[in-house]
């Protein structure tokens, strides 16, 4: 077995990323079009990118870690050691990451109907995309794992799945209930990505806990209203007493510091929840004690922090320092946050000020399910919402 060069990455190696409806690639970072024609269809290997890989060339399947690094932040690919720490030419499926559908009772307001087929009326209703668009998703609306050979994934480490939302997929959570009757789910650490609306019945409950280590990464965006109008039409009380069980699950184990059974948060930061991270991570890390991992939004524009123009970045900046102040000595675990939203202020704007046209997608798409932004006061203030008027 070869080391790896320089260039090279893990997970072409090792890895492989599955979605409905779509070829297998390396890693959920490579996109399908970029695959050579040999290599669709198939688990692995990824041929060409390997190839590419062993000349120590970037592949350009690769161009969004290779963006990351040139701008000196880590990527994917240096973060690989997470998961690989055998870093050789040898392919062995060892970490499998799958999208199982897109199957989801809710609509949040950073997706789309890619991944949420509750999306397909608004995105007509709105003009987004066309009705051929949504009748092609609708053709193959979940993963199909019960015909995934079970025999590829004899060197399984790790699992990670995203949705839609997972456990509304009855093929999922059949895949659950076979790796544990195969006897390989002892073997193998899996990550579930969950609106945390949804309970498992008690069969596939007794298969989860029968892998060697269990993560439940829930998908929330703030607390209470905050989450509510973001990830609508969730309901906040459901939301709580679903963790809650979770979180009994976890005491079983030992608690917050067991290594077993690990409960996770990961909101996704936009415009409408940054002024509200501080009381979100403060609820997550101190009340529930739950790990908290921030995500960001790029795309809508509309919605991310790094589009909106200047004056926008330095109010809220001065509101987030305003709230953590004095809290990120007494509580370290907040401040991931403070220093994230502070990096996505501090971005360079455009010279073009598109706020009004930003406030009217997130209006338009609000009224059309009968929210009113207004909910979300800090966010108004930020704003000035009361003195601007919206077309």
């Amino acid at each position: 077995m070869n080391k790896l060069p320089s260039n090279a990455c893990a997970y072409p190696f090792k890895a492989a990323m599955l979605q409905h409806g779509l070829p297998a690639t390396p890693c959920c970072r490579f996109h399908h079009r970029f695959l050579s024609e040999l290599d669709k269809d198939i688990v692995t290997p990824f041929s060409d990118v390997q190839e590419t890989m062993l000349r120590n060339e970037w592949h350009p399947g690769c161009y969004k870690c290779k963006a990351d690094e040139d701008a000196g932040k880590e990527s994917m690919r240096t973060q690989a050691d997470n998961f690989f720490s055998d870093f050789t030419d040898s392919t062995q499926l060892e970490y499998l990451e799958i999208t199982v559908g897109r199957l989801c009772n809710l609509k949040c307001i950073t997706c789309g109907p890619e991944f949420s087929h509750t999306w397909d009326e608004d995105t007509i209703s709105l003009g987004l995309e066309s009705q051929d668009y949504i009748t092609k998703l609708r053709q193959v609306q979940e993963l199909d794992l019960d015909n995934l050979d079970l025999n590829k994934l004899t060197k399984l480490k790790n699992i990670k799945v995203t949705g839609g939302e997972p456990f509304l997929h009855r093929q999922f959570l059949r895949f659950v209930v076979n790796l544990a009757a195969s006897g390989m789910a002892s073997n193998v650490s899996i990550e579930i990505f969950t609106n945390c609306t949804w309970y498992p019945e008690k069969v596939e409950m007794d298969a989860l806990l029968q892998f060697k280590q269990v993560r439940i990464t829930t998908s929330l965006d703030g607390y209470g209203v905050v989450n509510d109008f973001v990830r609508y039409p969730s309901n906040w009380k459901r939301v709580e007493e679903t963790l809650d069980k979770w979180i009994a699950v976890r005491e079983q184990y030992g608690g917050p510091e067991n290594e077993t059974f690990i409960i996770t948060a990961a909101p996704t930061v936009s415009v409408l929840n940054a002024c509200y991270m501080f009381e979100f991570m403060h609820w997550a890390r101190v009340h529930k004690q739950i790990e908290v991992v921030l995500q960001t939004v790029y795309e809508p524009n509309y919605l991310s922090i790094t589009h909106w123009p200047n004056w926008f970045k330095s109010k809220l900046k001065y509101t987030i320092d305003a709230q953590f102040e004095g809290f990120n000595n007494r509580y370290a675990k907040l401040i991931p946050a403070h220093e994230l939203i502070t990096k996505l202020c501090l971005t360079p704007s455009n010279e073009i000020d598109k706020s009004s046209e930003y406030l009217h997608e997130i209006n338009r798409v609000a009224n059309h399910r009968g929210q009113d932004v207004r909910i979300l006061k800090k966010f108004c203030d930020l704003i000035n919402l009361e003195a601007t008027r919206i077309a």
